[in-house]
């Protein structure tokens, strides 16, 4: 019995025989230089208008002001943003200072918006306030503070007048107004 019990050992010494040998014949080392390696990733301050995000991009329709159907002799009528409670709504990086600028229709004229149907218009303004006293010009510059976590809103109404005293002939009466949000 004492015979395995030697080749037990020597098996168990073997493995160590061979690491031993390894590091042996491993090459000297003179010196060893340690380094790093950079990473980096720059977040640019972003804002979404009523959840589409944007970076510097057109992001299309922001929303619709819909006035109710009208007859051909109203007055006036008024509407606000639709789907929105009247509001643009805008998130920004925090720390972000957003301005918007509400620009010209495609249907302006001498500094006043106008819906077009066809050859005949349809004056409108656009207000920032619901008693629609507070009107928001024709470039009209809206700044809106050092942006938080929490969206700000922004909001929009709009009246439309029949100035020609007159009956409009019936129609889709429409416009398009260019927003621009800077930060």
């Amino acid at each position: 019995m004492l015979i395995p019990s030697i080749c037990r050992r020597r098996q168990a010494a073997l493995p160590l025989a061979v690491l031993a040998m390894m590091a042996a014949s491993a090459p000297a080392r003179a010196g060893q230089s340690t380094g790093t390696i950079d990473l980096e990733l720059n977040v640019l301050n972003a804002c979404t208008v009523n959840g589409a995000a944007t970076v510097q991009a057109d992001v299309g329709s922001t929303g619709k002001i819909l006035f109710t159907d009208q007859p051909g002799t109203f007055t006036s009528t008024d509407a606000l943003l639709a789907g929105t409670a009247g509001n643009l709504s805008i998130l920004c990086s925090p720390g972000a200072s957003p301005v918007l600028t509400v620009g010209a229709g495609a249907h302006d004229n001498a500094g006043s918006r106008y819906l077009l149907s066809g050859s005949t218009t349809v004056a409108y303004r656009l207000f920032s306030d619901s008693a629609r006293t507070n009107e928001i010009t024709i470039g009209k510059q809206i700044a809106l503070g050092t942006a938080s976590a929490a969206a700000i809103s922004v909001p929009i109404y709009a009246r439309a007048t029949n100035s020609s005293g007159g009956i409009l002939p019936a129609g889709k009466y429409t416009d398009t107004v260019q927003i621009v949000l800077s930060w």
